[in-house]
């Protein structure tokens, strides 16, 4: 059964084997990998289940369907109900850094999937040198960044494995990886303009490679690189884990239900208290997996207060909400000598050629899967006047939204734009994704004067500024200036690869959770979102979170095998 609303609440009477709070990248695996070894599951999502109407669909439902949730809240004139309705986080969050304040609209999903039913399923392997973070920044005094994280590569890799099997992965072998073959599909053949790139770049001495990206190739198919999939084709979390899990395996969930707190004693958590509706529930479970996202995760501990946890549920450390990382760097449109085909793969190339370059730890370049034309880049910032405030900032919050548009720094990007269409008209947009560091004053923490909001305390470095210029550089000097055109007005933040906020550690007093992510100290409560990062390497996480939350999902696995978890969730895997 999709939905325990149609159990008329009985799913609050259980105790549960597992309660995974969010279904997302990690909650959905998690989740998913544990019913189908006969654990009974309960998913509490605080947005919609927006994949209902297809779930149970019979082949070849029509995508008007979806069209519900598959459009953009950005001009309703009551945002935060549209943005729940279509599956976006509804609520704001107030940022401050060194220059400015504003508050603004989380760019990250809230309903089935998590942010997945948004991402471009760009699905790559973190690089065995990204586990040793602290030799690839021997200069940077001042981060965070541990020696190692206390998993290795090679324990990871066979997760790799599977969950670029049960992603559908496709792609081809980057030449650079130095972290052995992957598992990936083929995909399919790239269009003419794609491939006439693909030859340009390596004719300028770089190494492209078909972007891993999570799809079933069928015709006609984009990849649906911005927005939710109707057809079940683009690898999303519901896809993949959740729905499978509801319908196969015995799992159950409660959607449009907050989680407000954990209760705990000192040595385990007893349930989670969430509300529906109009309706307060208790849940008890004997095991609870947080997968809220690396913003949400933190502030649900931090209010989780108890005699026995005074500063914050699994917050002995001082750390939960602390070394908050983001990915940064820039649009930028790579010219060619063939328009963009409309049709097939969106996203289909990337280069890791400045990965690493000239001893410097720099980051991954992907093609977007949006093209340069008027009406994409329109749409694009018509979006981004809801969910980036920031764009907006120079202007007070009361001038009307049509004129931040035409006077703010994107709408002269536009007009840049525009003067170079005739050599840049259906140019591929690309992303360079660099690695952003740890530092203990970049946080996050619930509003103390709105439980729903939390506020990002984030100052974006000198050293980081200086690496996205580095590749700037680089990329300039390996194609030319007239082939490269940066699009971005100043350095993109990528809110939705938000880490670090529960990082694992060994040691109990400079890390959150332990090796197989469960909190120091607590024996039932995990975490298996992206909060468990101790850096944040420079490429896609969503993989590494999927292959880690099926690492985590086994442990857990064997605690009940064992018969130790109605009684003490004991670390057996150590």
């Amino acid at each position: 059964m999709l939905d325990s609303a149609d159990r008329g609440g009985t799913d609050a009477e259980h105790v549960w084997d597992v309660v995974v709070v969010g279904t997302g990248m990690g909650g959905a695996t998690a989740g998913y990998e544990l019913a189908k070894a006969g654990r009974k599951v309960l998913f509490l999502e605080k947005g919609p289940f927006a994949h209902r109407a297809l779930a149970a669909a019979p082949e070849g439902l029509c995508q008007a369907e979806l069209h519900p949730i598959a459009g953009s809240p950005a001009e309703s004139a009551d945002p935060v109900p549209a943005r729940s309705r279509y599956g976006w986080w509804p609520h704001r969050a107030f940022v401050r850094s060194r220059t400015e304040s504003f508050d603004f609209h989380l760019p990250v999903g809230c309903g089935s999937g998590g942010s997945t039913a948004f991402y471009a399923a760009g699905l790559e392997r973190f690089s065995p040198a990204d586990f040793m973070p602290r030799a690839n920044f021997p200069d940077i005094a001042d981060s965070t960044l541990p020696e190692r994280w206390p998993i290795s590569y090679e324990e990871l890799q066979p997760f790799y494995d599977r969950a670029e099997a049960l992603f559908r992965v496709r792609g081809t072998q980057d030449p650079l990886f130095s972290g052995g073959p992957s598992t990936v599909l083929d995909p399919p053949p790239l269009g003419a303009a794609d491939a006439d790139l693909m030859d340009s770049l390596r004719s300028s001495g770089l190494n492209p490679y078909r972007v891993h990206a999570g799809f079933e190739a069928i015709p006609g198919c984009n990849g649906c690189p911005t927005g939710h999939c109707p057809n079940a084709c683009k690898s999303d979390a519901a896809w993949i884990c959740l729905v499978p899990a509801l319908l196969q395996h015995g799992a159950r969930i409660m959607a449009e239900c907050e989680v407000t707190r954990l209760d705990a004693d000192g040595l385990r958590v007893r349930g989670v208290h969430c509300r529906r509706g109009q309706e307060s529930m208790f849940i008890r479970a004997k095991v609870v997996i947080l997968a809220a996202g690396a913003l949400t995760t933190p502030a649900l501990l931090l209010k989780s207060t108890s005699p026995q946890w005074p500063a914050g549920l699994a917050n002995q450390s001082g750390l939960v909400g602390r070394n908050l990382m983001f990915h940064a760097g820039d649009f930028i449109a790579l010219r060619s000598s063939v328009r963009n085909q409309p049709v097939g793969p969106r996203k289909t190339l990337a280069l890791n050629d400045f990965y690493f370059a000239d001893g410097k730890k720099l980051g991954t370049f992907q093609m977007l899967g949006v093209s340069l034309n008027a009406d994409e880049v329109m749409q694009y910032l018509r979006d981004s006047s809801e969910a980036n405030q920031a764009w907006w900032a120079l202007f007070t919050r009361p001038a009307p939204v049509w004129w931040r548009k035409l006077m703010s720094p994107p709408m002269r990007l536009v007009l840049t734009i525009f003067r170079h269409l005739s050599k840049f008209e259906g140019a591929p947009i690309w992303a360079s994704i660099l690695e952003d560091l740890p530092y203990n004053h970049n946080r996050v923490y619930p509003d103390p004067d709105n439980p729903e909001q939390v506020i990002i305390e984030y100052q974006f470095s000198d050293e980081l500024r200086q690496r996205i210029e580095t590749f700037r550089a680089k990329l300039i000097s390996a194609l030319g200036r007239e082939a490269v055109l940066v699009l971005s007005a100043r350095y993109k933040i990528d809110y939705p690869h938000a880490c670090g906020t529960c990082r694992i550690g060994d040691d109990p007093r400079d890390s959150v959770l332990d090796r197989n992510n469960r909190a120091h100290g607590i024996s039932n409560l995990y975490v298996v979102d992206a909060s468990f990062f101790p850096s944040s390497a420079g490429t896609n996480p969503s993989l590494t979170i999927a292959a880690n939350a099926l690492r985590v999902a086994q442990v857990i696995n064997a605690h009940f095998e064992l018969n130790v978890a109605d009684s003490d969730c004991a670390d057996v895997a150590q």
